[in-house]
């Protein structure tokens, strides 16, 4: 008879007065509190219903739109992957809830549904605000924090790193990164016996060369996060730079480096029939197991090629300050009429060597040099090398000037006006001014535009 009363109660009251009165009378009662947990929180101890939580998430995709006939102007697929990134972050915030009442199966449940059905449904949607890659981030944030949670049941974590491993084979994950999660799952499984084999499996069932690649270095990284020997792993690959890497850095790390400098030495033997990209980064690191040694004859050799072959490398200043340290005095010289040398017969200009000539006072040669990569070279350098050749720099620019006013452009108008201001600058350069000014008035009078960026010069 109560029940009936209170079930009638209950249909006739509004939604808000209900839960107002269970929380506040929760607050009061801690005897009460328990027991409405106990009653409406799911039992974590039994495994929890994927299937359920993927129809919550399945859900969130449906637009009622017939994706086999659609059209470009039936749909709208911006404002799809908005909607469903804002149903999708209510589940989240669902999830956030449990694990506040610290029912974690329930919680990690909807995040992994979240995470599948966003990369299920990459091709239906256009997620040009990144809405759903932060809503997939988000659940990526709340299964990896499960994992590493110490309060989380062990059965949980299993159930994490099962489903981890079939999602991460899955090609529908391209656009996002679930990796994380199974790196984490194979960091914390402390049934080490069970990982390798799984690894190894997915090794050996690898389709493509990216794919094995990507799974050996899992198998490694595994391994060396339990100070597991690599050797006879990196050895079974070794046309696969990325483990290279990873056998050298181990074999830097312990200080082995007589057997680092091999693996690198092999590495650039083989980038030369695989990865031309790589060769360079091998250099590198030979260049710091030299350091490490203290080999200054080495370190030398090597920064003298590395000053040479790296191009924009943010390290470049440090490479030829160790060749400076570690070339005696008296063949300094030597050494940078080599890198000036073989610096020129390069077509594009570097301005790292043009400092060198800069350092070094060759006035003559860092004419030449820039004189021969054309004019924007000669206007870079002009304040260094107009105290020594001022009237020939005042001769090329008259020479661009006169070429450029023959371009009817008004692009071609701007960068002679610039040139004619840089010319007054110089000894005589007034005079030449005035007269291309009255020349350029006359030969041009109807070319209003140019005529119009001449007058302030």
């Amino acid at each position: 008879m109560i029940k009936q009363e209170i079930l009638e109660l209950l249909r006739l009251t509004g939604q808000e007065t209900v839960f107002s009165f269970i929380a506040n009378y929760a607050e009061e009662d801690k005897h009460f509190y328990e027991k409405i947990k106990e009653a409406l929180l799911p039992d974590d101890d039994e495994e929890f219903d994927m299937d359920f939580y993927r129809e919550l998430a399945e859900d969130c995709f449906d637009f009622g739109f017939d994706f086999g006939y659609r059209r470009s102007y039936d749909y709208d697929f911006r404002e799809a992957a908005l909607r469903a990134a804002s149903d999708l972050n209510e589940i989240l915030k669902d999830a956030n809830s449990y694990i506040k009442q610290r029912t974690f199966g329930c919680a990690v449940g909807r995040a992994m549904a979240v995470i599948e059905l966003i990369a299920l449904n990459t091709e239906n949607v256009s997620d040009y605000d990144g809405e759903l890659s932060e809503t997939f981030d988000r659940a990526v944030t709340m299964v990896c924090d499960t994992v590493n949670n110490t309060s989380v049941a062990d059965w949980i974590k299993k159930e994490i790193y099962d489903w981890s491993k079939v999602e991460a084979a899955k090609d529908v994950y391209s656009e996002y990164d679930i990796q994380s999660i199974y790196d984490l799952c194979c960091e914390k499984m402390g049934n080490t016996e069970e990982v390798i084999a799984d690894l190894d499996r997915k090794i050996k069932e690898s389709t493509t060369e990216h794919h094995k690649c990507k799974a050996v270095l899992q198998k490694i990284r595994f391994m060396k996060a339990r100070n597991m020997d690599i050797k006879h792993v990196a050895e079974s690959y070794p046309e696969m730079n990325e483990v290279r890497k990873e056998w050298f850095a181990q074999l830097k790390e312990e200080g082995n480096y007589n057997e680092a400098l091999r693996i690198a030495e092999q590495g650039i033997e083989i980038a030369k029939q695989r990865a031309w990209g790589a060769i360079i980064d091998w250099h590198k690191s030979i260049f710091d197991i030299y350091c490490l040694q203290g080999d200054k004859t080495n370190m030398r050799q090597k920064a003298e090629f590395l000053v040479l072959q790296t191009g924009y490398d943010n390290k470049r200043d440090d490479y030829y300050k160790t060749l400076k340290e570690c070339t005696p005095a008296a063949e300094w010289q030597d050494t940078v009429e080599r890198l000036l040398t073989a610096a020129e017969k390069f077509r594009d200009f570097d301005n790292f060597i043009a400092s060198i000539m800069k350092e070094h006072q060759l006035w003559q040669r860092l004419f030449n040099y820039c004189k021969n990569s054309g004019i924007d070279q000669i206007e870079k350098y002009e304040s260094d090398l107009k105290p020594h050749y001022g009237k020939e720099i005042l001769e090329l620019y008259r020479e661009q000037v006169e070429k450029q006013v023959l371009v009817t452009d008004w692009r071609a108008y701007g960068a002679v006006a610039r040139l004619l201001k840089r010319m007054k600058s110089f000894a005589g350069g007034n005079e030449l001014v005035t007269k291309l000014l009255e020349k350029y008035r006359i030969t041009y009078k109807r070319r209003t535009k140019m005529i119009e960026a001449l007058k302030d010069v």
